[in-house]
């Protein structure tokens, strides 16, 4: 399986995706969150790449939303950097990732609808069919609900070697897609506490 989030500049298909970041996971091989962001892909995209080459949009509620980050976050998906890719490579290099994974049926998991549209309208963008098919994609919030009988899509996570302070930071999407895997594998079911 495949767990997937985008750090974007609005919710709207043609958003500006300032980051991506993807792992691959089984569930029987029981990871650990250190081993899921281990074996992380990630990439930061070129803004002005976007903007000027593919006339993606900018949200002025979502940079007021980001100028409102702490800094670490910032430097992960926010402010630029020299090595920032253009969108044909980013996406360029996902397809080469995924496809290494050798595991072409596998579902793809996400939290919320936003991330497979925001990249599948990309990859049309720079002419290229999606890594991921349509059919593969699948709601994280749905899943944790159903398995935990949580009520907002987040769960406490069961594992020892797990502990949310310390090792998440929201809005790094490779922590994002890490705790995601770890609510759908070793989320506790709330039902249980009462």
């Amino acid at each position: 399986m495949f767990m997937f989030d985008v750090e974007t500049l609005g919710v709207e298909s043609n958003s500006v995706i300032l980051s991506m970041a993807c792992i691959y996971f089984r569930p029987e091989n029981k990871s650990t969150y250190k081993e899921l962001k281990e074996s992380a892909f990630f990439v930061k995209l070129s803004v002005r790449d976007q903007v000027e080459n593919h006339g993606r949009k900018i949200n002025k509620g979502t940079i007021e939303w980001w100028e409102k980050q702490c800094l670490n976050v910032k430097n992960w998906s926010y402010i630029p950097d020299k090595n920032d890719k253009s969108l044909a490579d980013g996406i360029a290099a996902l397809h080469e990732w995924a496809v290494s994974k050798n595991d072409k049926d596998c579902w793809v998991w996400a939290r919320g609808s936003l991330d497979d549209v925001i990249l599948q309208a990309a990859e049309r963008q720079v002419k290229v069919d999606p890594i991921f098919a349509y059919s593969r994609w699948r709601d994280v919030r749905t899943a944790v609900d159903l398995l935990t009988a949580s009520k907002n899509g987040y769960c406490e996570v069961d594992h020892p070697d797990f502990m949310y302070e310390r090792d998440v930071t929201k809005h790094n999407p490779i922590d994002d897609c890490a705790l995601d895997v770890m609510m759908l594998l070793y989320g506790k079911d709330k039902a249980e506490n009462k």
